[in-house]
């Protein structure tokens, strides 16, 4: 195509045009960048989360410390006895946190992909638009150099034309193959993030196995102090007048609790209804109603308890009322964490040695309704259910009490 010919002037003119629009399209059209601040929500979360699990991690290894630091292993026994519901929680709690950081990590993965993905499509199309630029400039000047086709202009004017024209050209190819090199090193950043997201999320999820396994070696030593009765007997003898005389004063502490309740449920009718197990998962009577340790002790309630027993749910044996919801407790003394119904006509239940409680005082409870979860607060051998039967502040065998 000679461009000096009135025919190759217009074939000139027409993909001069198509040149100029290229040019005016392919800054419109602009790839979307993800910014690192579209994220930051997650990594906010992700941020959270991670100083959470780092303050678990220093709670795990003081409690470990404690335990390590026993001058005999009765001392360990006695810190681990104490500790072991702390560090299951605290571990529970860590596993909560891995599953969340793995959840907002895969967020990210899969958002990261789309962008990627969007990202490639779109450079896809400006790389497609360039070369039809660069094809319609060769057609337009064949094996013309641009300094001869701005030579061979007819006119002054068209030189000054084609001159401006092609300079602009030169100037946005530049541009353009810069910020094509620009979006393919952000293309790989996002990619080289993914893989790090892939490979963080492989971390959280050997470190999750590594806690799993902790989790099921706590369980297993709390487990284990569930039958601790002779032990619990032993210590109990081998310090009988002491405990004798604290067990005096839990008794005497309960009973003007019990006392006070009574002023106003003697008055009012009976509500309970039959009376059924505290538990769904316990079934095993470990310590007796009644005399125990030779007779040198009386057992106020029975001891329940089992396999996966900490932790699990305390259920309200009948309808009632919460009148006593005991928070506050000193470890190796008394009924621990414990809650006392109130099913009216005198009759109350008491469920101790909880772990934590679920109801409050004055809140009306159910049959089989969770009011507390299974634990070993206060003078406690393991996880277990105490579980009393009052009547008019007198304890009675609650097997006798209950039905089903």
């Amino acid at each position: 195509m000679n461009p000096r010919t009135p025919k190759g002037k217009r074939i000139f003119a027409a993909v001069m045009a198509v040149i100029v629009a290229i040019m005016f399209i392919l800054p419109s059209l602009s790839l979307l960048v993800r910014a690192d601040d579209d994220f930051s929500e997650e990594q906010a979360q992700i941020s959270d989360l991670n100083s959470q699990y780092k303050d678990l991690q220093q709670r795990q290894n003081q409690i470990q410390s404690q335990i390590n630091q026993a001058s005999s292993e009765k001392a360990r026994q006695e810190v681990l006895k104490e500790q072991i519901g702390e560090q299951i929680d605290t571990t529970q709690q860590q596993i909560n946190i891995l599953t969340q950081r793995i959840g907002l990590l895969n967020q990210n993965i899969a958002k990261k992909e789309d962008e990627a993905e969007q990202k490639q499509q779109e450079i896809n199309q400006s790389f497609e638009l360039l070369k039809q630029r660069m094809r319609a400039m060769y057609m337009t000047t064949g094996n013309t150099s641009t300094l001869g086709m701005v030579l061979d202009a007819d006119s002054y004017s068209q030189m000054v034309m084609r001159a401006e024209v092609t300079s602009r050209v030169a100037e946005h190819d530049k541009g353009m193959i810069e910020q094509l090199t620009l979006e393919m090193k952000e293309l790989n950043r996002i990619k080289e993030s993914i893989e790090d997201d892939k490979q963080r999320v492989e971390e959280d999820k050997r470190e999750m196995g590594e806690k799993k396994d902790e989790l099921d070696s706590q369980m297993e030593q709390a487990e284990s102090k569930i039958h601790e009765y002779a032990a619990m007997e032993q210590q109990f003898l081998a310090n009988k007048t002491q405990l004798q005389k604290q067990m005096q004063q839990v008794q005497a502490e309960i009973s003007a609790i019990y006392a006070e309740i009574n002023k106003a449920s003697q008055k009012a009718p009976y509500v309970g209804g039959d009376l059924q197990w505290p538990s769904a998962t316990l079934f095993q009577v470990t310590s007796g109603f009644g005399g125990r340790f030779g007779g040198s002790d009386y057992h106020t309630g029975i001891d329940i308890s089992g396999g996966g027993a900490y932790g699990s749910a305390v259920l309200a044996a009948g309808t009632g009322t919460v009148v006593k919801a005991n928070t506050t407790y000193t470890d190796g003394y008394g009924y621990g964490i414990y809650v006392i119904v109130d099913h009216g006509g005198g009759v109350q239940t008491l469920y101790a040695h909880c772990s934590a409680l679920n109801v409050t005082e004055g809140q009306v409870v159910a049959t089989g309704q969770k009011i507390a979860q299974v634990g070993s607060t206060g003078w406690s051998s393991g996880p277990h259910i105490h579980f009393e039967v009052r009547v008019n502040g007198q304890a009675q065998n609650p097997v006798t009490y209950l039905k089903g």
